[in-house]
């Protein structure tokens, strides 16, 4: 009995020993590697060239002010539409002291002048009218007091407009008054109220109160890399996707090219100028500044043979797929034949096959394993 049961403890350990090396043998063995199977299919392939920008009015002016001061008034808010004429704001007058004096002087200067003149206009018209004087030289002194008292209004309007802003004889010009020189939105209000303002003139652009915007007139502006910039022309088809509205593209045309790049990061950035078509999509575009991509189509290939990019294989110039030449259905077993073609347009997912592959050919994928 004894001996019975070491034969098969023998047995049993003979056993073990076998399936382990053959459990070794059978992991160390290669598994055979498994691929998607694709097939080609007649597509239609655009290559199209990305700019990165923004949406922006094409009609907006600054406004500013017409004299120095400070703001008393904002008289508008950001989003708030306005006519031609519409009152932005108002400024108080801070005068300069140096103009001020200088009004003053002029103010003083010209009365004198005046009073003088209407002395010697005086003993000439008493001189006319004993027969002494000619009426030539008696209407010669009345138009000398006519300048003078010119002269002395033009001083004392100019001493008001130091001070306040207008004169009685500008009328209903008023400096201090800052209004609307467009229909359209509030884009901006860059000031608060108590902020000091400097008039525009030859010398400096003033100072910007607000800014106003004719929303219902768009354009896209945005930048092209410099490996792109010469495959587009103008008038070229645009669609504009806006980074705050989904699931609306916008339509548009290459309105212009900018003949010089800007070093941006690293890179040569051409500008590109664009119409919108706001219409589109029945979504309206209420902001000024919104970030957008144009794609602009630069070649396209209708109804072409075409298959996943993945499923070519480069070796220096030349490509090649992979046809599989077994059984579709033994994926155990797939055997591949290594095939030149040649290639046309690609969209980064699919590419144009011209040559080397025959619509009911099958060919290889990723790997599954």
């Amino acid at each position: 009995m004894k001996k019975v049961l070491r034969k098969i403890g023998i047995a049993v350990i003979v056993l073990f020993v076998a399936y382990t090396f053959y459990f070794i043998w059978e992991q160390s063995q290669p598994v055979p590697d498994v691929y998607e199977i694709l097939k080609p299919q007649v597509r239609t392939i655009e290559q199209t060239a990305v700019a990165t920008g923004r949406v922006e009015a094409r009609n907006q002016v600054d406004v500013k002010p017409r004299t120095t001061g400070i703001l008393s008034m904002i008289c508008v808010e950001k989003g708030q539409r306005v006519k031609v004429g519409d009152i932005i704001a108002r400024i108080s007058i801070i005068p300069d002291m140096t103009a001020y004096n200088n009004a003053q002087s002029a103010v003083k200067s010209s009365r004198m002048q005046m009073e003088e003149v209407q002395r010697e206009t005086d003993r000439i018209k008493a001189l006319y009218a004993d027969g002494v004087v000619s009426r030539e030289e008696y209407e010669q002194a009345v138009s000398r007091l006519d300048l003078a008292k010119e002269d002395y209004d033009k001083a004392l309007s100019a001493k008001d407009i130091v001070l306040r802003g207008n004169s009685a004889q500008t009328g209903t010009v008023n400096t201090t008054v800052v209004t609307a020189t467009m229909n359209g939105i509030i884009t901006s209000i860059p000031l608060k109220e108590g902020a000091s303002v400097v008039a525009t003139n030859a010398f400096t652009d003033g100072t910007t109160i607000a800014t106003i915007a004719n929303m219902n007139s768009l354009r896209f502006v945005g930048k092209i890399d410099e490996t792109e910039v010469e495959s587009i022309q103008l008038g070229m088809p645009m669609s504009i996707t806006v980074g705050a509205i989904h699931g609306t593209t916008f339509t548009g045309q290459v309105e212009d090219i900018a003949t010089k790049g800007v070093y941006d990061n690293g890179t040569i950035m051409f500008e590109v100028t664009g119409s919108i078509n706001a219409a589109d999509g029945g979504v309206a575009i209420g902001r000024d500044g919104y970030s957008a991509n144009a794609s602009i189509v630069t070649s396209k290939a209708e109804k072409t043979l075409s298959v996943e990019e993945t499923a070519v294989e480069y070796d220096g110039e030349k490509a090649f797929v992979y046809k599989l030449t077994s059984n579709p259905g033994d994926e155990g077993k797939q055997q591949f034949e290594r095939s030149e073609v040649e290639l046309g347009l690609s969209d980064g997912i699919y590419i144009q096959i011209l040559k080397g592959v025959a619509p009911t050919d099958l060919v290889r994928g990723n790997k599954k394993n």
